[in-house]
């Protein structure tokens, strides 16, 4: 069962990825090429976004079909992700304010989060001995 959740949660996240990445493109290339109106690029964001929320979703599953012990490793790895993006966003704020760093743009706060959760969720599995 928890391979086959696995295998799940890994293919739907792969696949809304590389849908977010399509429209993601083809929303700049519009763009730059003033190939739709403005308002037509907003109701066309909605679909990355919602591509972004998809592996959120898969995660939720994810935790609620493996054992325990397995969601307690994941659990870790989702609030290690949390903690980094927070202290970043946090940090790099402070800075912005007071000593007028540039700006990073918001869109980069998704793919910290799944940085750091990854690499908490390796490490909290190498540290318990078993792979979640």
């Amino acid at each position: 069962m928890q391979s086959h959740s696995n295998r799940r949660f890994v293919t739907v996240t792969a696949v809304s990825m590389a849908i977010f990445l399509l429209f993601s493109l083809v929303l700049r290339w519009a763009e730059e090429t003033d190939a739709v109106s403005t308002p037509l690029l907003w109701i066309g964001s909605i679909l990355p976004i919602a591509a972004l929320l998809t592996p959120l979703w898969a995660l939720w599953r994810y935790l609620w079909e493996i054992d325990e012990y397995l969601r307690s490793i994941q659990l870790k790895a989702i609030f290690f992700g949390l903690t980094v993006l927070l202290l970043l966003a946090s940090a790099w704020g402070y800075f912005e304010l007071f000593v007028d760093a540039a700006g990073i743009p918001m869109f980069w706060l998704n793919p910290i989060y799944w940085a750091a959760y990854s690499i908490g969720a390796l490490y909290f599995s190498r540290l318990e001995g078993r792979e979640a």
